[in-house]
């Protein structure tokens, strides 16, 4: 039995025990209808994977972002979603050893990245120009110095917040918050590098300077709409109810609306700066995203990616009804699938099969499957520690502040 401390009731700990095994249950029959992948070789079963690790991964170190800006800015919405948020970090050394396989396999077992194949090298005058940096040895180096990044940020902060739990130190507050505006730079930095390398190369003639800021935005998104439906199934519990109030969700919708629009910008800026150079190597990247399904696809990115969630949550009502919130921070979640989908899967063989009946089966087998190993995770680490801090000052004030102005 866990201990008090995590401020879960039994009744919570059956549910969370029940849904973990439940998420096993779909992790294991997602990964068993990815295999079925292998029927078009090794490429068939790494192409979908590297699909739901971005997904997945999106919420591992997105967290761990939210977290660092959480100890940059403060604020009492922050707090409410912290432990969320470093519980998910938490779940990033799993991503190491996956992503290992899922990006290490794809480079030296199939032929998914086309500038491993010497061939393609040879008639691809621009992608040749560019094995300084698109070639398996610095791949390789690259992936491990981005997990050891992530990784000792990861680790430095969950330890920093344990301790301040056991001590109320105000010297480890400001460790936290020191380290944040370099950390959040370096975070910047690394995935900007790991988007270029991960995804960017799959089609190593194009390239964006953009790609990388749509990336952490849409990853941004994607743990903060995460971090309010778990936010949201846990307001029940005593000692969070005590705290948490409409305004906290309230101020979660306004920074996920903020984001939708930091995406939709980032979005369409790259596709307004390619279409106005007009250079072939640039424009071949969207031209793979036009035509057939893909087309309609597109349409279906504008409106249900961008226009629909923009529009609801410009809607206060929304943002202060928290069943309505969660419902639409689920809708969220799920256009980023849409999203990542349009962006990697045209990469693997330009716009023929790319939503066809099996290619699409195949990617959201893959999504369940590690999103089921991930969510069973992901509620161990969270019923691990408190789901408030207990001795940070902040939090105290913050706290108060609110009953005041609930009293007011």
């Amino acid at each position: 039995m866990m201990k008090r401390t995590t401020m879960l009731t039994n009744e919570h700990l059956r549910k969370i025990g029940g849904l973990r095994a439940r998420a096993l249950v779909v992790g294991a029959i997602g990964t068993l209808l990815t295999l079925t992948g292998l029927s078009r070789g090794m490429d068939g079963l790494f192409q979908p994977l590297i699909v739901a690790y971005m997904f997945w991964f999106a919420l591992g170190v997105g967290c761990l972002a939210v977290v660092m800006l959480h100890h940059l800015c403060g604020g009492a919405w922050s707090f409410m979603i912290q432990r969320i948020c470093e519980a998910g970090s938490r779940t990033l050394p799993h991503f190491a050893l996956l992503g290992a396989f899922v990006f290490l396999g794809s480079v030296y077992l199939s032929d998914v990245y086309p500038w491993t194949d010497a061939e393609y090298l040879a008639a691809h005058d621009a992608a040749s120009r560019k094995t300084a940096f698109l070639n398996a040895n610095i791949f390789t180096i690259a992936y491990l110095v981005y997990f050891v990044i992530w990784l000792a940020l990861m680790f430095l902060y969950n330890t920093w917040s344990r301790e301040l739990d056991k001590t109320g130190d105000a010297r480890i507050i400001a460790r936290m918050k020191f380290l944040a505006g370099p950390g959040l730079i370096v975070y910047v930095l690394s995935m900007t590098f790991a988007a270029t390398h991960w995804t960017m190369s799959l089609e190593p003639e194009w390239f964006s300077t953009i790609y990388g800021p749509w990336l952490i935005g849409s990853y941004a998104l994607a743990a903060v709409a995460f971090a309010t439906i778990v936010l949201s199934y846990l307001q029940d519990v005593p000692e969070i109810k005590k705290k948490v109030t409409a305004r906290h969700f309230h101020h979660l919708g306004n920074f996920m609306l903020g984001l939708t629009i930091f995406w939709s910008y980032t979005s369409f800026s790259q596709f307004l700066i390619i279409w106005n150079g007009n250079l072939p190597e640039e424009i071949s990247w969207y031209l793979n995203r036009q035509g057939g399904g893909l087309t309609f696809m597109t349409v279906l990115l504008i409106i249900f990616v961008w226009l629909v969630p923009m529009f609801l949550l410009f809607m206060r009502p929304n943002k202060l009804d928290v069943g309505r919130l969660r419902r639409i921070a689920c809708y969220v979640l799920a256009m980023r699938a849409l999203d990542l989908y349009w962006n990697i899967v045209p990469s693997f063989s330009g716009n023929a099969n790319t939503v066809s009946f099996f290619t699409v089966g195949l990617v959201l087998a893959a999504i369940a499957g590690m999103g089921g190993f991930w969510i069973w995770a992901f509620l161990g680490e969270l019923k691990k520690r408190p789901l408030l801090p207990r001795q940070d000052p902040r939090a105290t004030l913050m706290f108060l502040k609110d009953e005041a102005h609930d009293h007011a």
